[in-house]
């Protein structure tokens, strides 16, 4: 006959995790169990209460009040950070991190940075009380710089990029390099060797430029990629769009940062008298509605959502229940989705 356990006994104290564990609910769940908070207390339902009640009982679980005064303190923010707006996969995003964050009793507050120096400024201000947590979209960084940046940031951080490590901050891997990889290839094997690569900002290291370079040389193929700057907005893309016309060696495919931009480059194309895709062929990235309804469709990368979800609410989580998490690495696919363009 087994007997029940008694309360914890061992080096550390009881944390908010074990109750969590042992009432089978998350670490929110027992923060909102404590609270005095009535908006907070009414999301635990009756059975996830008493389960938590007995766990409590049973570990010896004594809240801290001190730690929950200074939590008190806190701001009671997450902060999204993202390289642009009004892309579908900024938009979800904020939408699903955005919904979680407020069930869970955070205020979601959004900002941009695309380049390193100004991601540098917005985590400065989230380190002077701006944010308790972050989740930071930075592709556009190398896994060198992803790590120097982010290594010294003492809040919770969510760092979203295509092939980064961390043992000292949790990563979502978005995938965004493979797909990238897979689409350049199947440029390559339809011929083409002289590309234009249109990127949002001008870096010193683009870990997409390296990607087509190293598929050109896996390929043994003699080729070139020019790089420009103006995916970020409609009037840099038109204007790149019209000089890659009016080039005299011009290149036979375009490769830019965001269909939204790669539509822009179609349509000044079009306008121009340059046919996509006989003369030239157009690749985006971020897989937007819009790119589906031009004329012709354009051909792009794009991610698939399930996994965000989870890695959001793992942070937030902790976030609540003044714990840092354990790092841990999370991964969301994306696909080449080839359509008329290419």
């Amino acid at each position: 006959m087994s007997e029940r356990a008694g309360p914890l006994r061992s080096d550390r104290s009881v944390t908010v995790s074990d109750v969590a564990r042992l009432a089978n609910v998350s670490t929110a769940a027992v923060s909102f169990f404590f609270s005095d908070r009535a908006e907070h207390l009414k999301r635990v339902g009756v059975d996830a209460r008493e389960r938590i009640r007995a766990a409590v009982e049973e570990l010896g679980y004594v809240p801290n009040k001190t730690a929950r005064h200074l939590r008190r303190q806190k701001s009671e923010r997450l902060c999204i950070i993202l390289p642009k707006l009004g892309i579908p996969y900024a938009d979800k995003m904020i939408q699903d991190l955005g919904r979680t964050a407020v069930e869970s009793g955070l205020l979601p507050i959004v900002s941009t940075a695309s380049t390193a120096a100004e991601l540098t400024k917005v985590l400065a201000e989230v380190e002077a009380g701006l944010a308790d947590g972050i989740v930071a979209d930075v592709g556009y960084l190398t896994e060198e710089q992803v790590d120097a940046i982010f290594s010294s940031v003492s809040r919770h951080c969510l760092v979203i990029h295509p092939t980064a490590r961390s043992m000292t901050f949790s990563v979502l891997n978005n995938g965004l390099m493979s797909a990238l990889e897979i689409a350049f290839d199947a440029l390559i094997a339809k011929g083409h060797r002289s590309f234009a690569y249109i990127q949002n900002a001008e870096e010193s290291e683009n870990p997409r430029l390296h990607v087509m370079y190293e598929c050109l040389k896996r390929a043994g193929a003699a080729g070139s990629v020019i790089t420009m700057v103006g995916a970020n907005a409609r009037p840099a893309a038109a204007s790149c769009a019209r000089d890659i016309a009016g080039m005299k060696d011009r290149p036979t495919a375009v490769v830019l940062d965001s269909d939204f931009t790669a539509v822009t480059v179609i349509e000044e194309f079009a306008r121009l008298g340059v046919n996509v895709p006989g003369e030239i062929a157009v690749l985006g990235c971020g897989n937007a509605e819009e790119g589906f309804y031009c004329q012709p469709r354009l051909s792009t990368i794009g991610p698939e959502w399930l996994p965000l979800e989870e890695a959001g609410r793992y942070l937030i989580e902790g976030l609540v229940a003044g714990e840092f998490p354990t790092p841990k690495q999370f991964h969301t696919p994306w696909s080449y989705i080839p359509r008329q363009s290419s």
